[in-house]
């Protein structure tokens, strides 16, 4: 009889625990989209943190004016902004950039998403360091030709 009172108290416990669980997961996610904000000192950040440097200095970046040149000469791009979901709906981007992967969910959307691995990708992120991230990552799943768009929307929106 104890046996059974104490598996019964142990399942109504992991159930508890899966219910809560379940409740904080949903919460840090909408926080973390609603409050991913990267600040003014990204720049001075990514040259502070090695590994982010690392990165950066890995990956092909193309300016902002570069890319303007890209488009009005009518070259074919494939534009990916990383951006969170919430963001990438509620404030502008490049017009025609219609894919939106945010960066949390770039190594498992991609595949699906863009299947050829040899496309011109350029990746589009609020200030050029999750986009620098980004394109690192994609090279390394195989993609060959991905540029971060250097300085983000930030640069693209001063043009």
């Amino acid at each position: 009889m104890k046996i059974k009172h104490l598996t019964i108290a142990m399942a109504f416990a992991a159930l508890l625990t899966l219910v809560t669980f379940a409740d904080e997961t949903k919460t840090d996610n909408a926080d973390a989209e609603a409050n991913r904000v990267v600040s003014d000192t990204s720049m001075a950040i990514s040259s502070q943190n090695p590994y982010i440097q690392s990165i950066m200095k890995k990956t092909t970046h193309i300016k902002a004016s570069r890319l303007k040149e890209i488009l009005e000469r009518g070259d074919v791009i494939y534009g990916l902004d990383i951006r969170p979901r919430s963001e990438f709906a509620s404030k502008p981007g490049i017009d025609g950039v219609e894919l939106n992967i945010p960066r949390n969910f770039l190594e498992v959307e991609a595949y699906e998403k863009m299947p050829e691995k040899d496309l011109t990708i350029i990746i589009i992120s609020s200030k050029g360091i999750r986009g620098g991230l980004a394109a690192h990552t994609l090279q390394e799943m195989g993609y060959t030709n991905v540029r971060n768009l250097l300085g983000g929307l930030e640069a693209w929106n001063k043009k």
